[in-house]
């Protein structure tokens, strides 16, 4: 046994005492010390994301352990090897045909490498990543719990994002729970259950966002649980998320609860002051504003609601850019007190809009068919769906009672056309301005 053999079995035994079982076995199992002298320690780890995450969450552990070891701290650096994502790339070319539509149904934006970890959200991001790395393999289903908007959807993006960026043909799909309730009453309409069964029965990673939205439809949950059980029998992996742990859902049948909670149950906790500092100034990194520290503690006052923060970031970028000064923090406090205070509604939506488009509200909520009045239509549909807390039935409803198969219709649609279209992109993003979102 060489040195650093030995060595690094002392560490790692060092710190598989300190560290919980699945947070070591995700981030250590492939790891080896390449070197060691009496100045530096050369950590060899898998990609260069590990390495990223070795320096911002082990450094510390890792010095403790070398000192406690060697009676001396080495300088510790991290290598990787680049035959990894070859694998991956090799992998793909001999898989299928890459699955378009699972591609347009996961947020490219939201990776592991861009979601802030703290004390707050660690464990769940460990374990998200572990089930990335080996889905179906352990931790079937991970159950993903935490109030609103903390990052849980994120971390189901993210592991969608890692299973196609190592093999493109992987079959993943990211799935609302509205959207999983709209396709069963459309299903059941038409009396269909064979096609509904086998579009989710032939995935190989169910991304599912919100179960307690399907409290109080017994049918719909029965049909969830027969999709759980054909993913558990041929050891396909489920990610679900909701907003309390299984015990405490409301209007869930004791059998869906028990099979939500057979797997590895983890919480994103309030967020702590560190990590809402961090999230706030990776937002202002990709700003083109230059925004002050006495403005930057203001923020951090203001919500522990991360969409919150994400939106009066923007505003005061939009705030800056139009009105071409230096930010000022007395401005600044009364321009996020009165848009805070102000609950924004299905109105201001369509009034902006149509205004926007220069035609009328009662064109906006006609059935006129023509793109001219079509096209407004579904921008404002999809953010009514966006940013209020609302149903599709409700919007149809909102919108002249249209049926709720047309609103999902529209807002598809328009999440589809997006990702192609950059006019669409601009008008979405010019309307939201207008908003101040």
């Amino acid at each position: 046994m060489t040195t650093e053999i030995g060595v690094w079995n002392q560490i790692i035994g060092n710190l598989k005492n300190r560290l919980p079982k699945m947070e070591f076995d995700t981030w250590f199992h492939q790891t080896s010390l390449k070197s060691l002298d009496s100045h530096s320690a050369v950590v060899e780890v898998p990609n260069k994301f590990i390495a990223n995450w070795f320096r911002d969450n082990y450094l510390k552990d890792l010095k403790i352990s070398f000192k406690e070891i060697l009676k001396e701290t080495p300088d510790i650096v991290f290598i990787y090897t680049k035959n990894q994502k070859k694998q991956g790339l090799s992998k793909a070319k001999q898989g299928k045909k890459p699955n378009l539509y699972m591609q347009n149904s996961i947020n490219r934006t939201f990776t592991f490498d861009n979601f802030i970890t703290g004390e707050c959200n660690r464990f769940a991001f460990s374990s998200a990543y572990e089930v990335s790395e080996r889905p179906g393999n352990k931790y079937n289903p991970l159950f993903i719990f935490c109030s609103s908007s903390l990052g849980k959807t994120h971390l189901l993006h993210s592991i969608g994002n890692h299973l196609l960026k190592k093999n493109q043909a992987c079959r993943a799909e990211y799935i609302a729970s509205e959207i999983f309730i709209s396709d069963y009453n459309r299903f059941a309409r038409d009396k269909n259950f064979s096609t509904f069964k086998k579009k989710y029965k032939n995935l190989d990673i169910l991304l599912f966002d919100d179960i307690q939205h399907l409290s109080g439809r017994s049918t719909v949950q029965e049909e969830f649980l027969s999709i759980m059980k054909s993913f558990f029998e041929n050891n396909k992996q489920i990610i679900i998320t909701g907003d309390r742990p299984p015990t405490r859902l409301k209007e869930i049948s004791p059998h869906l609860k028990s099979r939500l909670g057979s797997g590895l149950i983890t919480e994103i906790k309030d967020i702590d002051l560190k990590t809402k500092t961090d999230i706030i100034k990776q937002k202002i990194s990709e700003c083109s504003t230059d925004i002050p520290d006495d403005i930057i503690s203001f923020l951090l006052k203001t919500s522990n609601n991360i969409k919150i923060l994400m939106k009066n970031i923007v505003r005061i970028e939009t705030y800056a850019s139009l009105n071409k000064k230096i930010l000022n923090i007395s401005a600044i406090k009364s321009f996020i007190k009165d848009r805070n205070n102000i609950e924004l509604d299905h109105k201001d939506i369509q009034s902006v809009t149509s205004g926007y488009f220069n035609i009328s509200m009662a064109d906006l909520l006609s059935n006129k068919k023509k793109r001219l009045y079509s096209y407004p239509r579904q921008l404002a549909m999809f953010l009514c769906r966006k940013h209020l807390d609302i149903s599709f039935k409700e919007i149809g409803r909102l919108f002249g009672n249209r049926d709720h198969s047309t609103i999902l219709y529209a807002i598809k649609k328009i999440e589809k056309l997006r990702k192609l279209d950059k006019k669409i992109r601009e008008d979405l993003n010019n309307i939201e301005k207008l908003l101040v979102l």
